[in-house]
């Protein structure tokens, strides 16, 4: 796999300011908060944390939805600000969570996946049509479904019309914003499979975004870990797995489940008390639900450590295996 940055994305910050009541200022909640990462060419970024650490916030930044607070998001050297959003679009496509509302109903499946040629003024009608039913056929959906409404189809049948129109004008990137989480877990494998098919077959690269860290271990190369709007560790998806390095990915690594007889329900060890991202502890954001915190960690923030594995990670014990 090539090492080329396809995408830099350099100490992106976003914040939303929060209705706190009547009569009351609002307050300030920092979703995305100095997060600094590249994405390579060829690759499956994998982005995992607990719900509102900010990896949605982070994708739709990617993908131009939502402009910075401040920070750059760069694709192939270009500031994406600076990029007409149709320019972009041709090159980064996102495939979202839920296939029941990203597909207008009204719809056919080959109106919906020649949508964006039309946008886009590519090609005339017969050759977007043309090229709309190789895409159907190439997800795993016939000609013959081509005239039916997205009512007509199965959840797993819909995320891939959504796959479908997101290829359909080759981009170079697809930004997938948990693609399985609202499927059956058996028709989850099947599109974890086709995606895996389709980045061998036309050379894309993926930034997935999942809470479930078993889809991430099967599809990813590199593994993003968010806590609270901050990349806290990031490393190879093998080291990340087998070696993990913050407490934080070692408890969402702990809390698995297992098949196994007599496991019962992992407890990773974090306690019942979710963080409040609008009130964030000093420090390390992570040291109040932190089995192994040092007295130090209340007080100071955690610089990003490259350890001997090659992991970064955002913690003082981190430094115990500093790369010397």
């Amino acid at each position: 796999m090539t090492t080329e940055t396809l995408m830099s994305v350099q100490d992106l910050h976003r914040s939303f300011s929060v209705s706190a009541g009547m009569f009351r200022p609002k307050r300030k909640l920092q979703a995305v908060n100095g997060v600094s990462l590249d994405i390579r060419r060829g690759e499956v970024l994998g982005i995992v944390g607990e719900s509102g650490c900010g990896k949605s916030t982070l994708a739709r930044m990617l993908l131009g939805l939502i402009p910075a607070s401040s920070g750059q998001v760069s694709f192939d050297g270009e500031d994406i600000a600076t990029i007409d959003r149709k320019r972009l679009a041709r090159r980064v496509q996102p495939v979202f969570q839920d296939p029941y509302s990203s597909l207008n109903p009204r719809q056919t499946l080959l109106d919906l996946v020649s949508l964006p040629l039309r946008v886009h003024g590519i090609g005339n009608a017969a050759e977007q049509r043309k090229r709309s039913l190789e895409m159907l056929d190439r997800v795993g959906l016939p000609a013959r479904f081509a005239d039916r409404l997205p009512g007509e189809l199965s959840g797993g049948q819909r995320q891939r019309v959504a796959i479908a129109r997101a290829l359909v004008m080759k981009p170079d990137v697809l930004v997938c914003d948990e693609p399985t989480s609202a499927l059956d877990v058996s028709v989850q494998s099947h599109i974890l499979n086709l995606l895996v098919d389709l980045r061998a077959e036309l050379g894309l690269t993926y930034i997935f975004i999942s809470h479930n860290l078993a889809v991430v271990e099967h599809i990813a190369s590199r593994v993003a870990v968010m806590y609270l709007g901050q990349v806290v560790e990031l490393a190879d998806a093998a080291t990340l797995f087998r070696a993990p390095v913050h407490p934080y990915t070692r408890a969402l690594l702990m809390s698995v489940l297992t098949p196994e007889p007599g496991r019962g329900i992992p407890d990773p060890g974090l306690g019942t008390a979710y963080p409040d991202p609008l009130h964030p502890p000093a420090g390390c954001t992570f040291h109040p639900r932190c089995a192994v915190r040092l007295p130090e960690c209340s007080a100071v923030v955690p610089p990003a450590i490259t350890t001997s594995s090659g992991s970064i990670a955002r913690c003082v014990l981190a430094q115990r295996e500093t790369v010397s």
